[in-house]
């Protein structure tokens, strides 16, 4: 079942009924579901279309696969031997395409492989969509995991295809609610239990079975080897960066809390953050680790705030909670290790980051949704931290980057209640130089919006407050109303 995407398949379905030819670039991790998202939206629209996925083969061998591709599209047209290169190929494009009605659409996946292959791929493409005549009614998707070769080789300013695309689409992991679709009966707790063990790659999430516990799926898909999920990892590492063991170890000291390069270095046994500066960039061009600054100062080109986060969900768990206990897994003694390691800690893992990424993921759905008070007119949601261990879970700043709201998200067993709401203004009072934001005005029309996130609901004294609006100016949201969008 394909689920979530409106808003790509949109995008794409304007892609495929537009009335001028077309050349889209698609990228994102691998498992991020590129494949799945083109099929279904070519699917659609009925359109005849060749569905090429490229693989690490010689040129030779890689041209007579697309030539079967391109055979099963047009069975009744084909003729010939197979194609002796990619523009050969682009002229049997050029030619259904002048004889269909309709548009013709070609699918090339992983780019990448077929450019390693071809060198002058780029740039005989390049040369053959600079000429008109030839692409009448087409449809032409590049897609590719590599995201660094698609960013440099494909999208950058000097790339043999700057300015001939006509769209382009970096696809991104699903957000909590998107992740939570592939759950319908767990509820909201365990949806978001889910999304901070698997994070929202599609080929992770759908390894659970929806119809069994959280605990059993971990049990059956990570702590038992063999499985997709439990050799990912690896396979992740052997595949883009061959498995050099500086990696991994980067990988393990960020799970375990260590978020400054130089505290980063010394857990793996290195002198300095100079040493690890070229894996950690590596990592991020992979997605796998994020730099986060405080919001205020994502503008700036420096900032000795950086801390660095796994971005991607689950592997953030692997190296949390497998990797250091692998010779259990490999003894079959999973069992042992979710009851002795990972239930007794999961709630507090939940808690962050996935919940509080999850909150400022609702904020902006709320945002393009018209759903928050018209005042917040938001340009950058993130989070922010300061001197004396000084830390608030969401700040919302607009293009002049003024705060216009200030959050806490709280994934506790009792609800929040006055108490909650009077420690945020105190974290906004100690913080207010830092944020351009006077107490004076906190509770006013001039002062910053507060948003309380609980997973356990509100003391109905704290719901009293929030519903007398101003002067309060608190909004509060529980796990039902963020899985309600």
């Amino acid at each position: 079942m394909f689920r979530n995407r409106a808003v790509e398949l949109e995008t794409l379905n304007r892609v495929l009924t537009s009335p001028r030819s077309e050349l889209l670039i698609m990228y994102g991790r691998r498992g991020v579901g590129k494949s799945a998202l083109l099929e279904e939206a070519v699917a659609r629209t009925g359109l005849r279309h060749v569905f090429y996925r490229a693989t690490r083969r010689t040129l030779p061998l890689q041209m007579e696969e697309l030539t079967d591709a391109a055979r099963e599209a047009f069975p009744d047209t084909f003729v010939g031997q197979p194609f002796s290169s990619f523009s050969v190929f682009l002229k049997f494009l050029a030619h259904q395409a002048s004889a269909q009605d309709a548009p013709v659409v070609a699918v090339i996946d992983e780019l990448p492989y077929l450019s390693e292959g071809d060198r002058g791929l780029l740039t005989v493409l390049q040369h053959w969509w600079d000429d008109n005549k030839l692409r009448r009614n087409l449809k032409l998707f590049l897609a590719g995991s590599y995201t660094a070769f698609m960013e440099r080789q494909v999208l950058d300013v000097n790339a043999p295809l700057y300015n001939r695309r006509t769209a382009a689409m970096k696809l991104e992991p699903m957000d909590y609610a998107g992740a939570g679709l592939f759950f319908p009966k767990y509820a909201a707790a365990e949806k978001m239990q889910a999304y901070a063990i698997l994070g929202g790659m599609p080929s992770y999430l759908e390894q659970f079975d929806p119809a069994v516990s959280i605990a059993e799926n971990v049990k059956s898909t990570i702590l038992r080897q063999n499985t997709y999920l439990s050799e990912e990892p690896d396979w992740l590492l052997l595949q883009n960066l061959r498995k050099d063991t500086v990696y991994g170890s980067i990988l393990r000291a960020i799970a375990h809390g260590e978020r400054k390069p130089t505290d980063i270095a010394r857990a793996i046994g290195r002198d300095s953050a100079q040493d690890i500066g070229a894996a950690l960039d590596n990592l991020r061009g992979l997605g796998l680790v994020v730099r986060e600054v405080p919001v205020t100062e994502t503008r700036q080109s420096r900032s000795r705030n950086s801390l660095y986060w796994i971005d991607d969900g689950y592997i953030d768990f692997w190296y949390r909670f497998v990797d250091p206990s692998r010779s259990l897994v490999a003894r079959g003694l999973g069992e042992r290790l979710w009851t002795q390691s990972i239930e007794p800690n999961l709630q507090h893992y939940a808690s962050r980051p996935a919940f509080e990424r999850a909150c400022r993921q609702f904020l902006w759905r709320e945002l393009g949704a018209d759903n928050l008070p018209a005042d917040l007119d938001i340009a950058n949601i993130g989070t922010w931290w300061g001197s004396g261990d000084r830390e608030i879970d969401i700040v919302c700043v607009d293009a002049a980057n003024k705060v216009l709201l200030v959050g806490e998200c709280k994934w506790t067993n009792s609800p929040m209640d006055i108490s909650d709401y009077a420690s945020v203004v105190a974290d906004i009072d100690r913080a207010g130089a830092d944020l351009g934001v006077e107490a004076s005005k906190l509770g006013t029309a001039a002062g910053p919006w507060i948003a309380l996130f609980s997973r356990s609901g509100f003391d109905p004294r704290l719901a009293d407050l929030a519903a007398a609006q101003d002067p309060s100016r608190l909004l509060l949201f529980s796990l039902d109303d963020m899985y309600a969008v």
